[in-house]
């Protein structure tokens, strides 16, 4: 009996005891009534709620990669952004495909990491400019630099370095929320609000959560071009970079695993979100995230990669070399909104003088 008295009031925090008349917990404070069972049941879902999340990731054992079927390679280093980068030797200018950078210092190939899995380009160099261009069309104030046909035949073909990481998710939540009915009759509009606890767990499997592990790609526009299609995905080999650029990762599996962490942790918070539909003002109390069967794997991904340099600035765009998906940030040439604006501004005026005119 001491251990029933001790459970607390899901909805004022207050004490229960034990009803002998209904069998049930009583609350003294807001006089609500509860069955044993239901309780229990709460009782559990908070302690399970309220653990400490675990994310244990497996050991990841890089191994050396050994070029095959006659390809050689050999090293690029970028002396402006430090970039490092591997191409077969067939290659002749290059530009660095992080800063622009046209001066690119050929070395001795260095045995690289071997990747578990790439996913060959889709799409080629003139699919992926057609691509850039068609964005840059919904542009109206785009500066002339942009549509640059040389400028933009700089674009480059860069198998960028990604930690995959998959894993079984079980999770356990609580939130708080409200459900309000509105009805009326003659006399009065009535108001009923009621106010729930709700529970929630259950299990979520991810595959292929991909953290960029590339220190110059940028983290947003790498997760923006997202999503790939790993169907296409392939067991490693050099001929796939036969006339491409491939980076070497420098963000070790240690330090990706933060984002990979959230990455599981908002999925599948707003996965558990969505379950919570029909309730409102839906307010998340706590939840217990952990996973098993957790698993790392290096890849390569195809992104073709433009950069353009304006009014001292570089703006960087990325194109999904699988999907055609671009991201990048545009400048506005001024004179031409300006022109733009004034131009519109003038037919308004004339409008409104014509329209003056024949109504005097």
């Amino acid at each position: 009996m001491d251990t029933i008295q001790n459970y607390k009031c899901p909805c004022c925090g207050a004490p229960l005891v034990f009803d002998a008349g209904s069998q049930g917990l009583h609350c003294e404070s807001c006089e609500n009534k509860f069955d044993l069972d239901t309780i229990r049941q709460l009782d559990d879902a908070e302690r399970l709620s309220g653990e400490e999340s675990k994310f244990d990731w497996e050991s990841y054992t890089p191994r050396d990669f050994t070029p095959v079927n006659g390809v050689d390679f050999s090293n690029y280093s970028c002396p402006s952004c430090g970039a490092e980068i591997s191409g077969d030797d067939t290659m002749g200018s290059t530009i660095c495909p992080y800063c622009g950078n046209s001066t690119i210092v050929k070395g001795q190939f260095e045995g690289v990491l071997r990747p578990d899995y790439i996913i060959p380009f889709k799409i080629d160099k003139k699919t992926a400019i057609a691509a850039f261009e068609a964005d840059f069309k919904k542009r109206p104030f785009l500066p002339d630099l942009f549509r640059d046909k040389k400028k933009i035949s700089e674009m480059a073909g860069v198998y960028v370095p990604f930690w995959m990481f998959d894993c079984d998710c079980n999770a356990n939540l609580t939130y708080r929320a409200n459900r309000t009915h509105i009805w009326s009759d003659s006399d009065y509009i009535y108001t009923k609000t009621d106010f729930y606890k709700l529970l929630r767990s259950g299990s979520l499997g991810f595959e292929n959560i991909p953290v960029d592990a590339s220190k110059k790609a940028d983290d947003a526009y790498m997760e923006a071009i997202e999503p790939f299609d790993y169907s296409d995905a392939m067991d490693f080999g050099s001929a796939y970079l036969s006339g491409f650029l491939a980076d070497k990762y420098d963000v070790s599996v240690e330090e990706s695993i933060l984002r990979a962490n959230a990455r599981v942790r908002n999925s599948t918070l707003a996965a558990f979100l969505e379950t919570t539909a029909g309730f409102q003002n839906v307010c998340a109390e706590r939840d217990n995230i952990s996973f098993n069967n957790s698993k790392i794997r290096y890849s390569l991904l195809p992104v073709w990669m433009l950069n353009i340099k304006y009014m001292d600035k570089m703006y960087k765009f990325a194109v999904n070399g699988q999907t055609g998906k671009v991201v990048g940030e545009y400048p506005v040439d001024k004179k031409k909104k300006w022109k733009f604006f004034a131009k519109v501004a003038g037919i308004s005026l004339a409008v409104t003088l014509a329209i003056a005119y024949f109504m005097l």
